[in-house]
């Protein structure tokens, strides 16, 4: 079933309280529907298309006032190259990108300091520099000056030298030379075909470039930063566990597609943190903060019966919580007991306890939002089956015992990804498929350094946003999801021909070809035993009140779309 069946799923279920309008956004490769709850009068218009992928509609655009909205959990630094937490979400707000290709429609480009892209060959990408991509006012004493390909140049340096680049590993492995040819031109070569370069390149995650003054003056980016971007920093907002306040950068080069207004319209953002559903709730329903994330499609509707007027988006998600085994380390070094663990998990109850049978699905070793790549349900079956009594069988051949004991690391306390809702059905699936489980939970900053270094026998873990398929498959390997041996060791330490499988994917750049390697691929892990298991990704759902207009998430780009501007307030 594709992405799409599950977006008219939610909005079939959603239909059943006064909704009227639906429609499925611009570019919605990855299934968003952007929904519109009235109280009576004709059916509310969806919104269509530009042909550079904007909806128009909505009104006449206002300028001004300051967009509010929460952040779950701590931001960490703000270093657009090294942050891998919460506050990667702010960076396509402060920062450039080169070019941005969205994973959920490939077929959209933001096109941003570059302002265009030749590929001569398959190795090969030149990026011709947008002059006028101005960095904002500041108290840094950094210089309002262009943009340039020096700026490309010396990010791309650090990429390369900084370990703890989230990008480091996959530089280090995949490019093989690249240069500023002159302040308007940068240049850079693969070591042979890479599908998936300007997905890993662009992005909000370790895709966003600062000024090189940061690097050549020896600025701190821990906690203070400045770019091109639309936005600028509040001098003295900003709290690792606290929020943070933007402002409209006046030096903005970008305008408006449809009206050519100078973007962005609104004045500012504030972010506060919630790392709690219940006042995260209430500060929506007091129009504290402009959005909200409903869990399920019941609290969609509570919400409904509340307010008026209200856009909603359902949308396949592209995350979910794993169990991550660590092969270097007993009992996960047996083929066995890390098949054992695979037929263990019910993963449907998950879905059927936490977000109900319509609200997501059971996942592969690839999440099933990914459509394409992921191995279809009758192959899953066969291949991950429910089948606990089998588990007990293949620990007694490993270990001579019943039960085999295991230590499980989690962040405790966890709200955010159903977290505290998978644990408990997690823990007693385990037990009754014969593992002793001896439970670790630490505070989320001490398990996010052990996951990083991995420090672990096993985790229950949070994920990020994973639009393509190379960074669950990395999973598998030696040298981990980000290619630099953090996070998790993959069964590829075991296997060298999982390493090779996972990167024959990566060298097809031919689109089906493509898919058929990556499924090639998982299906060599299932037949190895796996070390990393996602359980079900959910329907995200998001809700904004009526005086937002023009949001980008209702167009199916994914995260792409916290790049885009061209939405506003009407209060």
């Amino acid at each position: 079933m594709t992405s799409h069946y599950w977006a008219q799923i939610a909005a079939r279920r959603l239909s059943r309280r006064r909704l009227l309008g639906t429609a499925l956004a611009a570019g919605a490769g990855a299934g968003a529907v952007a929904l519109t709850n009235a109280c009576g009068g004709s059916a509310a218009p969806g919104p269509t298309a530009t042909a550079g992928g904007a909806p128009t509609g909505g009104g006449t655009p206002v300028r001004g006032g300051r967009y509010s909205y929460a952040s779950v959990a701590d931001f960490g630094t703000i270093d657009p190259v090294t942050s891998v937490a919460w506050g990667t979400g702010i960076f396509p707000r402060l920062y450039n990108t080169l070019i941005d290709r969205s994973r959920n429609n490939p077929d959209f480009f933001f096109m941003d300091l570059a302002e265009s892209l030749e590929q001569p060959d398959d190795e090969t990408y030149i990026y011709n520099i947008r002059p006028g991509v101005k960095i904002a006012p500041n108290d840094l004493g950094i210089e309002e000056r262009d943009l340039d390909a020096f700026d490309a140049e010396r990010w791309m340096e650090r990429l390369r030298d900084d370990p703890q680049a989230a990008n480091h590993g996959v530089i280090k492995q995949w490019v093989a030379s690249f240069e500023a040819a002159g302040a308007e031109t940068f240049r850079l070569e693969t070591n042979g075909p890479y599908a998936y370069l300007l997905f890993r390149l662009g992005g909000h995650i370790g895709g966003t470039l600062p000024p090189r003054e940061f690097y050549e003056q020896g600025i701190s980016m821990k906690d203070k930063g400045v770019g091109a971007g639309p936005f600028v920093i509040r001098p003295g907002s900003y709290s690792e566990t606290g929020g943070i306040s933007l402002d409209r950068n006046l030096n903005y080069y970008r305008r408006d597609e449809v009206t050519g207004e100078p973007l962005p319209y609104v004045d500012g953002i504030d972010i506060s943190r919630f790392t709690d559903r219940s006042p995260r709730r209430v500060a929506f329903d007091d129009r504290q903060i402009y959005e909200y994330d409903p869990e399920t499609v019941e609290e969609v509707e509570d919400i409904q019966d509340k307010f008026a007027d209200l856009t909603v988006v359902g949308k396949p998600g592209s995350t979910f919580v794993s169990f991550v085994m660590n092969p270097a380390r007993e009992p996960w070094s047996n083929d066995r007991v890390r098949q054992a663990a695979t037929f263990a998990l019910n993963r449907q109850e998950f879905v059927d306890l936490i977000v109900g049978a319509d609200g997501g699905k059971p996942n592969g070793l690839v999440h099933w939002s990914l459509e394409g790549f992921a191995l279809d349900p009758e192959e899953l079956a066969q291949l991950q089956p429910y089948d606990p009594q089998r588990s007990r069988q293949l620990i007694r051949a490993a270990t001579g015992e019943d039960t085999v004991s295991m230590k499980l690391l989690y962040p405790a306390n966890m709200d955010a990804q159903f977290h505290k809702q998978h644990l408990p059905i997690f823990l007693q699936q385990m037990r009754e498929a014969g593992f002793d489980v001896q439970e670790d939970p630490q505070e989320l900053t001490t398990w996010l350094t052990d996951y990083t270094q991995v420090d672990y026998d096993a985790s229950l873990s949070l994920n990020q946003f994973y639009e393509t398929a190379e960074i669950p498959l990395d999973f598998h390997s030696s040298r981990g999801p980000l290619a630099d041996e953090a996070y998790a060791i993959g069964i590829g330490s075991l296997y060298p021909e999982v390493d090779e499988a996972i990167l024959d994917s990566k060298r097809t750049v031919e689109p089906e070809a493509h898919k058929e390697k990556v499924k090639e691929a998982q299906r060599l892990i299932y037949e190895k035993g796996p070390a990393f298991l996602p359980i079900f990704t959910w329907i995200d759902f998001n809700v904004y009140h009526s005086f937002v207009k023009n949001y980008p998430s209702t167009r199916g780009l994914g995260t792409t779309d916290l790049f885009l501007t061209d939405w506003w307030l009407e209060q």
